[in-house]
């Protein structure tokens, strides 16, 4: 670290190297750069104090670079060409997957990561990209701190905006559906109120709590629900459907996740669903990102609306 701040590494140096190099001639270098002679003149000699080594020695007409300067010219010209691609505006514009091992760390909870990343899962694993994904459970109280204190990269999830320094992007509207075990139950699609009412309810809830809107609907019109189960683990209702004669209220695309690979019966509820929306949140110092940017682009690519 110590090298890379020491007064002796100019990148000026290194430019007025390299259009020496590819000039062979102080005066045609200075015409290149923009600048006068005896600048370029100085830069060689600094050059040639730090490095120990003539570097150029003048011919008839030319300057012949030494070994030392042939063996420089490749790594110094490669690194104003990293330096330039950095600096300019428009040297970060692409992401390329198959050349970078980032891990990207991304916050979700079972809806989210079971919904929202199926299908860049799927792509990952075929497309062989060098990235990976590490997921952190977090829920809209937990999310803002750990993207203000860089824990994650992306949010994900029922995540409102909450502070003025976060961007975020709503990638679909979501609603409530009522998920069962159709043949356990002896029941189909669409489920009537009072098949509703009568089987004990699995309720999701991040906080383990038991009243949702649901019973403030059934509450409405002189009804109530049993509840037998609050969790946040939203993945273990369904498995706990397959065994216990009893029905739950999912997010509709979980819902339909779980029927497709537990066999399950999805219906409208039989009272009015709340919708609310799905999105991604992060900080705002990520936004012009070229692989942040393209990660949210192919979240969103694989979530569609509707």
């Amino acid at each position: 670290m110590k090298r890379i701040h020491s007064a002796a590494l100019d990148l000026n140096l290194l430019k007025v190297f390299d259009a020496v190099m590819q000039a062979r001639s102080a005066s045609r270098a200075a015409a290149l750069l923009g600048i006068s002679q005896s600048a370029v003149s100085h830069a060689l000699a600094r050059l040639r104090e730090v490095t120990g080594d003539p570097l150029f020695i003048r011919t008839a007409g030319r300057m012949e670079p030494t070994a030392r300067a042939q063996r420089l010219a490749a790594p110094m010209h490669d690194a104003l060409v990293q330096a330039a691609r950095a600096l300019s505006p428009e040297g970060e514009e692409s992401f390329d997957p198959m050349a970078s091992d980032r891990v990207f760390t991304l916050g979700a909870g079972d809806y989210a990561a079971t919904v929202l990343l199926a299908g860049l899962v799927a792509e990952m694993a075929s497309a062989r990209w060098g990235i990976r994904l590490a997921v952190l459970p977090v829920d809209r109280q937990t999310a803002p701190d750990m993207l203000d204190s860089g824990r994650i990269d992306l949010a994900l999830g029922l995540l409102p905006q909450q502070r003025r320094w976060h961007e975020s992007a709503v990638l679909f509207e979501e609603i409530q559906s009522c998920v069962f075990d159709g043949m356990r139950l002896g029941i189909e699609a669409p489920i009537s109120l009072p098949q509703f009412c009568a089987l004990p309810h699995l309720i999701p809830s991040l906080h383990a709590d038991f009243p949702t809107f649901v019973d403030e609907e059934l509450a409405a019109r002189g009804l109530a629900r049993r509840s037998i189960l609050a969790t946040a683990h939203f993945l273990s209702i369904p498995l706990m459907l397959k065994r216990a004669a009893a029905i739950s209220s999912l997010p509709r695309r979980l819902c339909l996740a779980c029927a497709n690979a537990s066999s399950l019966t999805v219906s409208p509820l039989p009272v009015p669903a709340r919708r609310f929306d799905i999105s991604l949140l992060w900080h705002r110092r990520d936004s012009a990102s070229p692989a942040h940017r393209w990660l949210r682009d192919r979240i969103r690519a694989h979530n569609p609306p509707g």
